[in-house]
């Protein structure tokens, strides 16, 4: 057979005459050549610490490494020439042969995929060569086997194994690199039984194969876990005890673990498939903590970090313990030196950058018998080899994540060797006596201060991974983490593995995994809550939809259709047409157009190329924008395709929104979804005959996304004349065994959109643990200056009048100010004296509850429970000015609104707060009819005990029952309105308090104060509606009876009639619309 690489599908050619005997076939699977990519920005570091029971012999240079002839070819297109520090260890021990596996630990692209890929193909190539000797072709199933964390990863490792390996023209039954598709379809366990020679998969898929019980693997001889940190453990672990029942124990495949963090069991994993494993860490970090490093982290001030030094010096004597201490600069060195000398009298050596020869030399001495002396050093000394170091105090933190981890660099030599004999047989002379040493072993102590909260976050998340962190670490270093998030100048779009499964484990996802504070301002026309019917615009995948807003269906209301600005595109278009200017500087969260290949469509920018000089244009800036109208896709364009946008179309609310379906995760358990279920779904819903349209009931909302409980396709039958559903989507994914109900990732995933509320909950706890010098506190001037002015204001009814008088003066000048620049002057006579019936009319109403108030407030207190009445105090009551700020402080964090925009309402002088430890404000969504205030209280679960009543005809009070160390639910409004009984009724989470009024009248409520109560504003806005009808109609009432002069008022009987527009698009009939289109109907038709 030859040995040269023979032409590929790529024009890859080393010798023209060998093309009839080896020729490279790109197979249908999947397209390789869109993910074989070179490592161009590689995360490597120059040293690496091997442990193993044999002797190890790394490779110098890349001319040591024997691959064949086409690997090396390969390798060199893909610009592999560089050997790395890693693949020196990796590749000559596993091209010794079986009984040879390793564990390689390092970070994101530092080689790790690439140190067991060419002794793969390696290995299939010998394989397949020894078949081909052989009389008769025996291969059944696949020689290598490699699985990766998601289907991202089998594209990308599956194109570049198939870009390694080659086979004979005449081997048409043979496939070189196989995937596992979304169904068990017959061609392929037709290329299972022709021979395979690398089978690519995550472990969902193998475990599904595997359930079969027809599979068998007796030519396999290189098996690989690729980022097994990214797959569950669950998963992982039966599919190594499945791999072990498939192979013989005498004949047991290498086994390759590559991973980001060590883990023990990897460790036993590999023994027991391979008798000679190796530990490789290209991660010096992760190397020290598994050999026995302890690492600890104290937040300290500044002036306070040489004291604990001290103090750890006693403890660890550098006289028995050869210490290193890492400092920042030489200047800190020099301040540190004469503390430690002059007060804990302790002899240091500093080794500054400007050191010499014989301070080289006397290092030299040190690492020989350290006599007591302190090493102290900054990372800008790369010259210092010391690797058998056993205290190391980092005074100071590192410029970056990498110079830190080249600091453990120190105590390499003494790093535990789980293959080596026991440290017992060794003497007593390589172990200390010390009694600290013994106990502690090696030593890592990080020092924080408060100029360290950059590198605080991603410290704390690597030490969460192998131990303990208190908990008030976390919480400030997800604060912090938080802060940095929202001063970043590029805002991406979230995470689709996050929205999908709750979490996301990948370390290097360039996407968001943080909610930022315009996901939560939700649009006017965005719903919270109820039923919407959708219009499909596009299929992501089964869980995932692009859709636009057509109507919605409150709890106890009708359809109610949203407003569309159905003229936007064409406007677009033609202002487009007439000015097209560049987009410069593109910035995160512009509004632009941008150019596609049938017209401008309106995008928002999510993320920007570094631009160095802001006055120069340019047009090859890369940028990600994502459509806002057409569809959400996310598009990667250049700065040329970007143009400026209407500023009259800037504001217009997105046509198109995401919607994701809670709890649905792939049937397989993958992480991710195939492209053919998305595209299956897509085709079950454009078989359903038109008209149809989506109905789906509303869980969350962000500003761009909603989540719903389930999806329904409904169609009108022309025939029974109505709408039926065709069918349930999450129905339908489980039945064809495409999808499945995970309440954990509902969980995670609830417990992420609500983060937010908890950080800002804890984030006074941090603040109150962690030493001032490290947090950064923000005083509340503003609200201060708020509550000084709203003592200011007078008490009482001159109160009422003032702030009546200040709001109807305030409303009067803004519409005189609007209407003198739109209407003519004879239209602001009339406008002026409209203006004047409604201020007659609300003063009227406004006395009117306040004679019913006064007479009222002696009414006798009734039986309250003890707690609730310390919430309701008299104002005479004044409290102490201390505890005043945090209290208020803690109500605002613990109700905290999701979807409803600040409103500027002035403090009431007159409520003040004495709320418990354990007492919780609920969720609470108000509205008011002609005759009832309707409130719903939404609770956490759906068995809580609960009480409620009226109290004095104006105090609405709610409380749980439970134990009194428990958490409770409980509030106290005080309407200002008078009502005369309370009513309440549950269904599930959501408890129902409708409160009967005194009066048939619109009151002027003022319950914004509370921050926990949301106002329903499709229902206070039909309120208001009507409210303005009535007072046209009483304006109306008072010209025709001649009271006030004006022109006559003629009716037009075709003015109340109703347009029948919007029906007519959908061709509903009248009698049977709202009986069917309910979410939970008898009468609803279900056709599969």
């Amino acid at each position: 057979m030859a040995e040269k690489c023979a032409a590929d599908a790529n024009n890859n050619c080393d010798n023209k005459n060998n093309v009839d005997n080896l020729h490279y076939e790109v197979q249908d699977t999947f397209p390789f050549a869109q993910y074989v990519q070179p490592l161009l920005a590689a995360n490597c570091s120059e040293y690496a610490v091997a442990h193993s029971n044999l002797c190890l012999q790394p490779a110098r240079q890349m001319s040591e490494v024997s691959f064949l002839p086409h690997i090396l070819y390969a390798m060199r297109r893909l610009r592999l020439t560089q050997l790395l520090r890693v693949q020196s260890y990796a590749w000559p021990y596993l091209k010794q042969g079986a009984d040879r596996g390793a564990v390689v630990v390092g970070a994101p692209r530092s080689g790790r995929t690439l140190s067991f890929v060419p002794p793969l193909c390696q290995v299939v190539c010998t394989s397949l060569a020894e078949q081909r000797s052989r009389r008769r072709w025996e291969l059944n199933g696949p020689i290598a086997l490699v699985l990766v964390a998601d289907l991202g990863r089998v594209q990308q490792i599956g194109g570049l194994c198939n870009t390694m390996l080659r086979k004979a023209k005449n081997e048409e039954w043979l496939t070189l690199v196989l995937t596992v598709p979304s169904a068990q379809t017959p061609d392929f366990f037709l290329r299972w039984l022709n021979g395979v020679g690398c089978l690519v998969a995550t472990p969902a898929q193998f475990l599904w194969l595997c359930s079969s019980n027809l599979l068998r693997m007796p030519e396999l001889r290189f098996v690989a876990y690729d980022d097994v940190d990214l797959m569950p453990m669950e998963q992982l672990g039966q599919v190594h005890q499945q791999l072990l029942s498939l192979t013989r124990h005498k004949q047991r495949p290498q086994l390759v673990i590559t991973s980001q963090s060590y883990n023990h069991k990897l460790l036993h994993m590999l023994s027991e498939f391979n008798a000679h494993p190796m530990l490789l860490f290209g991660d010096i970090l992760e190397a020290a903590l598994y050999g026995g490093v302890r690492m600890r982290m104290l937040l300290l001030k500044r002036k306070a970090k040489h004291e604990e030094l001290l103090r750890l010096l006693q403890r660890r004597s550098p006289h028995l313990l050869r210490t290193v201490i890492n400092c920042h600069s030489d200047a800190e060195i020099s301040d540190l030196v004469r503390t430690l000398e002059d007060i804990g009298g302790y002899k240091c050596l500093p080794y500054y950058q400007t050191a010499d020869m014989d301070v080289r030399d006397h290092v030299h001495r040190w690492m020989q018998n350290t006599k007591g002396e302190l090493l102290l050093c900054t990372d800008d000394c790369p010259e210092l080899n010391i690797r058998h170091a056993e205290t190391l105090v980092h005074y100071s933190l590192s410029d970056s994540w990498s110079k830190f981890k080249l600091r453990h660099l120190n105590l390499a030599d003494n790093l535990r060797n789980r293959f080596a004999p026991s440290l017992t047989e060794k003497g007593p002379v390589e172990q200390s006596s010390d009694k600290d040493f013994k106990q502690d072993g090696l030593l890592s102590l990080v020092f924080l201060d408060e100029s360290n909260h950059k590198q605080l976050p991603r410290l704390v998340d690597f030490l969460q991974m192998h131990q303990h962190v208190e908990e008030r670490i976390v919480l400030l270093a997800r604060h912090i983490r938080n802060q940095l998030e929202s001063l970043k100048s590029n805002e991406p779009a979230l995470c689709d593995v996050l929205l999908s499964l709750g979490h996301c484990g990948d370390t290097v996802c360039s996407q968001r995994h943080q909610l930022l504070p315009h996901d939560r301002l939700l649009p006017a026309q965005m719903p919270t809550h109820g039923d919407v019917k959708l219009q499909l615009i596009r299929v992501y995948t089964p869980t995932h939809y692009c859709v636009r807003l057509l109507e919605h269906l409150q709890p106890d209301g009708t359809w109610q259709p949203l407003p569309r600005p159905v003229t936007l595109e064409m406007k677009l278009q033609l202002l487009q047409s007439e000015d097209c200017r560049r987009h410069w500087p593109p910035k995160a969260r512009d509004i632009c157009t941008y150019r596609n290949d049938y017209g401008y469509e309106r995008v928002r920018i999510l993320r920007v190329a570094p631009i160095k000089q802001l006055n120069l244009s340019r047009t090859d800036v890369a940028v990600e924008v994502q459509a806002m109208d057409v569809d959400t896709r996310l598009i990667k364009t250049t700065s040329g395709k970007l143009y400026m946008c209407p500023e009259e179309l800037r504001d217009v609310p997105a046509l198109s929104i995401d919607l994701r379906i809670l709890g649905m995760v792939p049937f397989t358990g993958e992480r991710s979804w195939h492209a053919e279920d998305g595209r299956q779904c897509a085709e079950w819903i454009s078989a359903v005959p038109q008209p149809n349209f989506l109905q789906a009931s509303i869980v969350v909302s962000l500003a761009h996304t909603i989540f719903v409980h389930n999806l329904a396709v409904n169609s009108y039958a022309p025939n029974l004349q109505m709408h039926v559903r065709r069918f349930n989507m999450c129905m339908q994914l489980t039945r064809r065994k495409l999808a499945k109900k995970c309440e954990q990732a509902i969980d995670k995933l609830l417990g992420f959109l609500a983060s937010d509320q908890l950080n800002q909950t804890h984030q006074t706890k941090v603040e109150e643990s962690v030493p001032h010098a490290v947090v950064e506190t923000h005083p509340l001037k503003q609200s201060q200056e708020e509550e000084k002015t709203a003592d200011k204001v007078p008490t009482g009814r001159i109160g009422y009048f003032a702030q009546m008088a200040m709001q109807l003066g305030k409303e009067n000048r803004l519409r005189l100010e609007e209407q003198q620049q739109e209407q003519p002057l004879d239209e602001k006579r009339n406008t002026l004296k409209d203006n004047s019936v409604e201020a007659l009319y609300n003063c009227l109403m406004n006395c009117t509850l306040l004679d019913l108030q006064e007479k009222q407030q002696s009414a006798v207190n009734c039986n309250v429970p003890e707690e609730l009445l310390k919430q309701i105090m008299e104002p005479q009551q004044e409290q102490p000015k201390q505890p005043k700020q945090p209290e208020k402080n803690r109500i605002a964090e613990n109700n905290k609104t999701k979807t409803t925009a600040p409103q500027a309402v002035e403090k009431s002088p007159n409520l003040h707060y004495q709320t418990p430890a354990n007492i919780v404000r609920p969720e609470v969504i108000y509205y008011q009819t002609s005759c009832t205030l309707e409130l719903k209280v939404i609770l956490p679960e759906d068995n809580i005990e609960y009480e409620a009543m009226l109290h004095n005809g104006r105090c609405i009070c709610f409380w749980t029952l439970g134990a009194s160390e428990s958490i409770r639910y409980q509030f106290t409004v005080n309407t200002h309105c008078p009502c005369q009984s309370l009513s309440h009724r549950r269904q599930g989470r959501t408890v129902y308090l409708s409160i009967l009024k005194a009066l048939a009248e619109t009151y002027p409520l003022e319950l914004s104060f509370y921050r926990f109560m949301k106002p329903q504003h499709e229902k206070l806005n039909s309120l208001e509606e009507q409210r303005r009808s009535r007072v046209a109609n009483f304006g109306t009432r008072l010209l025709q009876m001649g009271y006030i002069q004006g022109r006559s008022i003629k009716y037009n009987e075709d003015d109340d009639q109703l347009s029948s527009d919007d029906q007519a698009e959908e061709l509903i009939p009248d009698a049977c619309a709202e009986s069917v289109e309910r979410p939970i109907d008898a009468s609803e038709f279900i056709c599969d």
